[in-house]
């Protein structure tokens, strides 16, 4: 199945209507950046801004579509290689919120980087993510404020996150979508920690083990649909 549909605008139409938030900034610079640095950071100070600092284009993707590698085909080789540094800006007051960055990003792609894309849904593996024991080792959120994540190749912390949004963040690690097949409804903390199967010491559990022993979750592989988006065109940006 395939629908064609601009980035910035597929955003758009999962977002709140009653969100005011800018479509498109008012104010761009782009230039390339030529440190050599592998990090990069996004950031969004008060006033409507926007900051990336040696960034990709496949980063900025991932990041306005919310989604994993796996789920980006036809990407030419420059945009995960090339880096810029871009400062862009919109009417504003306040703090852009994440989840009204992303569509902002999608235009600035489109109008910057001409970049045109369509999405199809295809059967690929997944993982079903079950909660085999009746009483899941779950711990409800106890109040603490935010809600907020974070995850390298041995751990994720998350605080105040749904079952379905810890899934989310489990892709990454698996490269396959994950979908919450538990049916267990609520906020969460997770501090799930696992041995990397490439660490030299592989007595500690792996991150399959970790999830059952410390969570009472267990993944299940599966087949299912999954929405991938096709890069039809996109170039590199004039500099200014």
């Amino acid at each position: 199945m395939l629908r064609r549909a601009p980035v910035a605008a597929a955003i758009l139409a999962m977002l709140p209507l009653a969100l005011a938030q800018p479509t498109e900034f008012d104010v761009i610079s782009i230039r390339p950046n030529h440190t050599g640095e592998q990090n990069y950071s996004i950031r969004t100070p008060p006033g409507g801004r926007f900051t990336g600092r040696n960034i990709t284009v496949k980063a900025l993707l991932l990041y306005a579509l919310d989604v994993k590698d796996f789920q980006i085909v036809n990407l030419p080789g420059w945009c995960d290689s090339e880096r810029f540094d871009m400062e862009a800006k919109t009417s504003m007051q306040d703090a852009i919120d994440p989840e009204g960055l992303r569509p902002l990003i999608g235009k600035l792609l489109e109008s910057r980087f001409q970049l045109a894309t369509h999405r199809e849904t295809k059967e690929l593996p997944l993982y079903s993510l079950t909660a085999p024991k009746a009483a899941a080792k779950l711990h409800p959120n106890n109040g603490t404020p935010g809600h907020s994540s974070d995850w390298a190749s041995n751990h994720i912390n998350a605080t105040a996150v749904t079952v379905a949004e810890f899934g989310h963040l489990l892709e990454a690690q698996l490269d396959r979508v994950v979908v919450d097949a538990t049916g267990i409804q609520g906020v969460f903390d997770f501090h799930l920690t696992w041995t990397p199967e490439q660490q030299a010491d592989i007595s500690g559990p792996s991150l399959f083990t970790a999830l059952q022993e410390q969570y009472g979750l267990k993944l299940e592989s599966g087949k299912g649909p999954v929405a991938i988006t096709v890069v039809d065109h996109v170039e590199r940006p004039s500099e200014n």
